[in-house]
């Protein structure tokens, strides 16, 4: 009796493990073609560079302010902002550098940072190190290099006479900078819309809509009255500001 009501479940049994091993074979069956809800398609920005082209393309995505950047001009005198790619050293992917300058770039920049990457054959994008000042906010959009399409206003606050008596080409007695002076910009209707302290190079930049502006410079620490306003109209490029302050020296 006992042996005629355990048999159900031995056939229960069978029938369970045939399905297993039904299914286990089902699993090797041919997997479904490439792009289909199966099996993801891989990602174009992440693949292997296939020129250094495409390695720094692929530095230049990991950073909004590395947007507009374009690949170094050796020609070109006063840049202030590009790449430049090299095989990497283990000869496997590139070494990509990206360069950010600031302060008289028209002249070769005074400032600059440098970011240094190394992006590997399977496209893996590495920042290796930098070096360089600290980037103000705003530069590069605003750098005033052509490349990078900033559109606003780029000044300059200067100090002088410097010496009592000043000739020409003597480069002890040219104007000093004005480091952490208030500048204020206002809009066409008087109403300001930014207020910025230059930098250690007497630079400041601000990024703006097409207008006309008064920039408002205040008295700096240590000079004679303050810089005289200067009233620009800001196109489709950067507008260039010098203001100049009074040392006293006579």
């Amino acid at each position: 009796m006992d042996s005629l009501r355990s048999a159900p479940n031995r056939l229960l049994l069978v029938l369970v493990a045939a399905g297993l091993i039904a299914a286990a074979c089902t699993s090797g069956a041919t997997p479904p073609p490439a792009g289909s809800s199966g099996s993801p398609t891989p990602s174009a920005s992440s693949g292997p560079p296939t020129s250094g082209d495409a390695a720094v393309a692929l530095v230049l995505a990991t950073d909004p302010r590395f947007a507009g950047i374009q690949p170094q001009d050796p020609n070109r005198i006063g840049g202030c902002c590009f790449s430049t790619v090299t095989p990497a050293p283990s000869g496997a992917g590139y070494a990509v550098t990206i360069e950010i300058g600031w302060g008289d770039c028209p002249a070769g920049c005074i400032n600059r940072h440098h970011w240094f990457y190394t992006v590997g054959a399977n496209g893996r994008v590495s920042l290796d190190r930098e070096d360089g000042p600290q980037v103000p906010a705003g530069v590069p959009a605003s750098s005033g290099d052509p490349g990078s399409g900033g559109v606003g206003i780029r000044g300059t606050a200067t100090a002088g006479p410097v010496c009592p008596v000043v000739r020409p080409g003597d480069l002890n007695c040219a104007d000093r900078p004005v480091a952490g002076a208030t500048i204020h910009i206002l809009d066409g209707t008087g109403t300001e819309v930014a207020q910025l302290v230059t930098d250690a190079a007497g630079v400041f930049t601000v990024t703006l809509p097409p207008g006309r502006y008064r920039v408002q410079p205040d008295p700096a620490t240590g000079l004679m009255g303050q810089a005289q306003p200067v009233d620009v109209v800001v196109g489709g490029t950067l507008a260039q500001v010098q203001l100049s302050y009074d040392t006293g020296i006579r």
